[in-house]
């Protein structure tokens, strides 16, 4: 079914941010772009660029984080390719700079295109190599990306100048550094576009973009800490910290993880009370409502049952919430409905439940419930027979 458990999309996403060690200060736009230490020079753009280490004034540079496994890396290569060919004379270079060894990277250069491989597939041996290899296109991520800086650096000197410095966890990411050497732009490769017209024109708000995007980091480095204080098992201070955060955002993801935490504490008393705010919150999203009450079925179903009170606000809600659905997202509600009542044996109205969400179900979501429907009919036929049998 298409119902996920928010609870442990927050745990999971817990696990990918890195941990920025002690900085001075947030790298951000406004700043001052850290000088480069790259090891490895792939590429230069055909000749058109030369290694940098300091910005030159009155340039603009794109520095692009990437890897060879990374899909959306390789993705953005045509788009990044396209950009410094539209830019060369207009003093852009575009440095994409890897963190792995030189010889995963050179492996990698060396392997076809996406374009080339579809190509050799659609001839299917009616166009021999030199008939392939004269097709107007690159042929390999090499050719591809010669038209712009590509390098690795393996000893992550770079990585934690830029990426970790500023909050940055994901991949590509590419940092625009302006004419003066300040950072312009933080982002995606792919939705830099009009950013980096307006750098190159001289009219690029640099401050209206900067407070937006700072106070998105400053959310990331909340974030941060409070992984390296779970990590730590230190957990007064994160939930202290997940509070100031909240009332800087207002993130129904921070208050769904304060929740998890203050389950996982057994801290009951303050779990009820997160959870009202939550019903509070998500009072004209009752599918929502029917996520968290799948995330505490299966923590149930799983050994770490929480408390019985918690189990039965989450009941009631989840009754509440049913009234004002409809369609599939009713079905999916009575079904999580009938689960938590399974697990109390109160079997007569469970099935009445997923009778009715079998009847309101999409196509997709119907064996899963029949199956369920099934295993209950079956639970209360063996009920019966054993009562039956000790009646003789």
């Amino acid at each position: 079914m298409l119902r996920k458990s928010i609870l442990l999309i927050v745990a999971v996403s817990l696990m990918a941010p890195q941990v920025r060690g002690e900085q001075s200060e947030l790298l951000t736009v406004g700043s001052k772009a850290p000088p480069l230490h790259v090891e490895h020079w792939l590429s230069n753009g055909n000749g058109k660029f030369q290694p940098v280490t300091q910005f030159e004034p009155g340039k603009i540079y794109v520095v692009e984080f990437w890897a060879t496994w990374c899909g959306p890396c390789i993705q953005s290569m045509p788009h990044l390719a396209q950009l410094q060919k539209e830019y060369a004379d207009k003093g852009v270079q575009i440095i994409s700079i890897s963190d792995e060894d030189l010889e995963t990277v050179q492996a990698f250069l060396k392997r076809k295109t996406p374009q080339a491989e579809a190509a050799e597939q659609a001839a299917e041996g009616e166009k021999t190599q030199p008939q392939l290899d004269s097709l107007d296109f690159p042929k390999t991520f090499g050719e591809l990306t010669s038209a712009y800086c590509l390098t690795t650096d393996p000893d992550g000197s770079s990585q934690k100048d830029y990426m970790e410095a500023a909050a940055q966890n994901g991949i590509p990411t590419a940092f625009i550094v302006g004419r003066d050497g300040v950072i312009e732009w933080i982002g995606h490769p792919m939705e830099m576009d009009g950013p980096l017209a307006q750098v190159v024109a001289g009219t690029w708000d640099r401050k209206a973009f900067a407070e937006k995007l700072r106070a998105e980091q400053e959310a990331e480095k909340a974030m941060q800490d409070i992984f390296q204080l779970l990590q730590n098992q230190e957990f007064d201070q994160a939930l202290s910290k997940l509070d100031e955060a909240i009332k800087k955002s207002d993130s129904l993801q921070l208050k769904v993880l304060k929740l998890q935490i203050l389950l996982a504490t057994e801290k009951t008393d303050a779990a009820l009370a997160q959870l009202d705010t939550l019903y509070k919150d998500l009072a004209d999203q009752p599918e929502m409502i029917n996520m968290l009450a799948w995330n505490l079925y299966q923590m149930a179903d799983s050994g770490q049952a929480p408390d019985a009170k918690i189990m039965a606000s989450i009941e009631q809600a989840l009754r509440e919430a049913i009234k004002s659905m409809k369609g599939g997202d009713k079905a999916s509600a009575l079904d999580t409905l009938a689960h938590l009542l399974h697990q109390q044996q109160k079997l007569d109205e469970a099935i009445s439940l997923e009778e009715q969400a079998l009847e309101l179900s999409e196509p997709r979501d119907r064996e899963f419930i029949q199956d369920f429907l099934n295993q209950l009919k079956s639970e209360k036929a063996g009920n019966k027979s054993s009562d039956d049998s000790e009646s003789k």
